[in-house]
Parts: C-alpha cells; sequence; structure tokens
C-alpha cells in the first residue's frame, strides 16, 4: 500500500492543476470531483490537499480568492483559481505524463489487468 500511495503523490499535483483549469473552485469540490472522476482511486483527506493548494499558490501557480455567498449561511469560503503560470505548469506536467506513458507502454507492452 505504501508504494502505491507515494507513486500516486506525483500524479496529485497535475490533476488538481487539470481540475482547477475548468473553473474556480474551492476544496472540498476539488476533492470530490477528483475523487469521482478517478473512481475513487484519488482520494484526497485535508491532510493532504490543503498543504499543496497553498504549495501551489506559494508557487504562483494557483491564487486563491474569498467569496461570500448566501448559500454558505453568509459565511466566506475560500475559491482557488489557476494562474497563467499554473496554466503554463499544467501544459508542461500533461507533456511530461505524455512521455512517461509512452515509454511505460514500450517497456511493459500491452498488459492484461486483472
Amino acid at each position: 500500500m505504501r508504494r502505491k500511495t507515494q507513486f500516486l503523490k506525483g500524479c496529485v499535483r497535475a490533476l488538481v492543476l487539470k481540475i482547477l483549469s475548468e473553473r474556480p473552485m474551492y476544496g472540498y469540490e476539488i476533492s470530490s470531483i477528483l475523487a469521482k472522476r478517478s473512481e475513487n482511486i484519488f482520494e484526497l483527506g485535508q491532510g493532504t490537499l490543503y498543504p499543496l493548494l497553498y504549495s501551489l499558490e506559494k508557487k504562483g501557480l494557483i491564487r486563491i480568492s474569498t467569496e461570500t455567498r448566501k448559500k454558505n449561511n453568509g459565511r466566506k469560503r475560500l475559491y482557488y483559481e489557476l494562474t497563467p503560470k499554473g496554466s503554463k505548469s499544467l501544459k508542461e506536467d500533461i507533456n511530461t505524463w505524455t512521455s512517461i506513458e509512452h515509454g511505460m507502454k514500450l517497456v511493459l507492452g500491452d498488459i492484461a489487468y486483472a
């Protein structure tokens, strides 16, 4: 299990940036969409998601804004949004993953998954 966890950590940054490329979202929304689209392969707890989001903000890849919504009983909610630098980084990540996927297929071939 530890091996799988370490491997998946390398994927999460690109996946979060991809989700945020669609529109600004709040943390729980990001986590829910990621889990749903990945059939729960990528389930991020708060202890993983929020440090990642703060790290992405520190690197200038996302920005955080505060919005007050009536639906949320007037409470403020943090929204995360991709920056132009984040968009460029996402494109680079996608190119990297495409290359890795190609290399893995070349070495592993077409393997049947049980």
